[in-house]
């Protein structure tokens, strides 16, 4: 039999999910498995029947390959984490399913996999999916399809893998998803982001189980305080590393009332500031000034950081953007420093990854009246989840690695 091409289905997942390699083997022995049933089902070879591309990442170029398998594919297989619907590289794949579907067509041609074992909050475009059936077993609902492997579940993940399977060549027969002739990757929106956008209130949603950020840079989230290090990129990848859903809130003359609101609603915010940009004397209206009404502001679920080059560290009290910022934007916040606040002591990549952690950490305790305690090893987790499905947790083996 010969390959297929067009592939059957796309798998779209978040890479940060599979980079512990334990994982990602979990993940490949997923797909594989899935595409081998998937072409009995069909008749076909199994060889190109699924596309799962394992080298791109956000910030990327797009490769060929890649781009014309979301153009062409049959079936988007979407893998279902916190950290996947905190990735705008995921959104961006969503984005060209739902563009993709064909009118009338009764259907979506998009199939949703309870991948981890906590199954997430997620936007109205997702969550608007079929994502049930009286085919899965009850283990793949209450755990997700990794915990049934690593568990070794075996009955439950062939059942599971079976109506997967099954609905692929369903939806693959149905054709509900209208192939590309072309595809403008600079134009694709992530879906994430275009939820957010509808919904004006978003950012008062979600309480302590998410984190709103501000980038207050000309750059805005592409701003790189250290060398190849957007500032976006770090902010969706704590977000996903502490399993907290990821929302940009825009710094202009409105960003002091919905801190306000946010605060009421109880939603964490980490706002990380460019002392280039708001010292500059072009950016005073749309930088400076949120940033002095701000400072007017008592908000204990708002964190501020300030990320200064390593060179400043020995010199910051004599550096002119310090002194402009202590005496005309944070003079209140200088002279009374509030929790959550540092304003001159990052100097680092390390230093900003750390801190960032910290007062989210911090914050995220606070609203949960709850002390900060240590994140416990993955193997606590997995207890769990075993225990859930009635297996004895003191005969679990122990697992080694960060939780990833």
């Amino acid at each position: 039999m010969e390959r297929t091409d067009p592939p059957v289905f796309f798998v779209s997942y978040a890479r940060d999910d599979a980079k512990h390699t334990k994982y990602r083997d979990a993940l490949q022995k997923f797909v594989s498995d899935l595409s081998a049933k998937v072409a009995f089902d069909m008749g076909i070879s199994p060889e190109g029947v699924s596309f799962m591309d394992g080298d791109i990442d956000a910030g990327e170029v797009w490769s060929d390959r890649l781009r014309d398998a979301l153009m062409q594919c049959q079936v988007g297989l979407t893998l279902y984490t916190p950290r996947y619907f905190n990735r705008p590289w995921c959104g961006r794949e969503f984005q060209i399913f739902l563009d993709r579907r064909r009118p009338g067509s009764g259907g979506t041609g998009i199939i949703p996999v309870r991948w981890g074992d906590k199954f997430p909050n997620q936007p109205e475009c997702a969550a608007q999916i079929q994502n049930e059936s009286k085919k899965f077993p009850r283990q793949y609902a209450q755990i997700g399809m990794l915990q049934l492997m690593r568990l070794r579940l075996n009955r439950s993940y062939e059942l599971t893998l079976n109506a997967l399977a099954e609905r692929i060549v369903e939806e693959a027969k149905a054709g509900h998803l209208e192939p590309l002739k072309s595809l403008d990757i600079n134009a694709v929106k992530s879906a994430w982001e275009e939820a957010s956008a509808k919904n004006p209130q978003s950012h008062t949603q979600g309480s302590y189980s998410k984190t709103c950020f501000v980038f207050i840079s000309r750059e805005g989230l592409q701003w790189a305080p250290y060398e190849g290090n957007p500032i976006g990129a770090l902010a969706l990848t704590i977000s996903g590393d502490l399993k907290l859903k990821y929302e940009e809130i825009e710094c202009n003359n409105k960003l002091v009332h919905k801190l306000q609101e946010a605060n009421a609603s109880d939603v964490p915010v980490v706002l990380f500031g460019d002392p280039e940009t708001l010292s500059n004397e072009t950016c005073i209206e749309t930088y400076a000034e949120p940033m002095r009404q701000y400072d007017t502001q008592y908000l204990l679920n708002c964190a501020t950081l300030m990320a200064w080059e390593p060179g400043t560290k020995d010199a910051i009290e004599t550096d002119k953007r310090w002194i402009y910022l202590k005496t005309k934007v944070f003079k209140q916040k200088v002279e009374n420093p509030p929790p959550y606040h540092e304003l001159r002591s990052i100097f680092s990549q390390g230093d900003l990854d750390q801190k960032t952690r910290t007062l989210i950490e911090s914050i995220r305790s606070r609203l949960m009246k709850q002390p900060v305690a240590p994140r416990k090893a993955e193997d606590c987790a997995m207890s769990q989840s075993a225990a859930a499905v009635g297996i004895n947790i003191e005969s679990l083996p122990h697992l080694e690695g960060s939780n990833q």
